[in-house]
């Protein structure tokens, strides 16, 4: 820098006016765009005070004036405290003990009314079983489930039966028709009486079952299927019923 240059900016520096320094310094701690300084006061343009909060702590001291012998009994001192203590501490065991022995006892019985009732449901499932106007194999307590298992395999004959089956038990649990041996197909519809749609159902599979099982016609999977996917709408109609 040359000393002429040197001397313009002194001198652009000393013609600068002294109020406009106040003006631009007032501005730069105008921050309208950010939150104001909390130690200016732009209305007085001067220092305001600050309220400064005391940190929060923990007082510990509390503890050192705590009087620890309340929480805990007294030591026994003689043979008179020492037998009450373990009296009272037999009395705690055998409560204890007579809680443990009542929660496995109601267990116990829990498990075993379960019991029953599975062998009451299988009793009743086998008799409804050996009250079909056809013979089906006793020891298939779950009629829809081999229903499904000669789908997959497509046996569709022996699936139409099982299906049958199971619908015929559904309607006999729900009171619908009462199953007896020596009643026939037919009358099992004529006992469904105005429950049109259940017997409409119950009929498409009954044909499709007598044309497989008396008449020995093979049934394909596009008529079994009609049947096994308004199964469903059965099942909804006898949930219905029983509502």
């Amino acid at each position: 820098m040359t000393t002429t240059t040197l001397m313009q900016s002194l001198a652009t520096l000393g013609a600068t006016d002294p109020n406009e320094s106040v003006v631009a310094g007032r501005d730069s701690l105008d921050r309208w765009w950010w939150s104001e300084y909390p130690w200016y006061d732009s209305s007085a343009d001067g220092v305001r005070r600050i309220d400064l909060a005391e940190p929060w702590f923990w007082d510990w001291d509390w503890l050192d004036n705590f009087d620890w012998s309340g929480l805990f009994p007294p030591f026994p001192s003689s043979l008179f405290e020492w037998l009450a203590w373990i009296a009272i501490l037999a009395i705690l065991v055998w409560l204890t003990w007579l809680l443990v022995r009542a929660y496995r006892s109601g267990r116990r019985s829990r498990v075993a009314l379960a019991t029953r009732i599975a062998k009451l449901s299988d009793t009743d499932q086998r008799e409804r079983i050996e009250a079909l106007p056809f013979p089906v194999k006793v020891t298939q307590l779950d009629l829809l489930a081999e229903a499904r298992r000669h789908y997959r395999q497509g046996d569709y004959g022996e699936a139409i039966k099982y299906l049958f089956s199971h619908q015929l038990v559904q309607l006999d649990k729900h009171q619908l028709i009462r199953l007896t041996r020596g009643k026939t197909n037919r009358q099992y519809l004529r006992e469904l009486g105005r429950h049109a749609s259940i017997r409409r159902l119950l009929e498409r599979t009954m044909v499709t079952f007598e044309d497989f099982f008396f008449g020995n016609h093979l049934i394909e999977r596009e008529r079994f299927e009609w049947c096994w996917t308004r199964l469903e709408q059965f099942e909804t109609l006898l949930a219905e019923h029983a509502g």
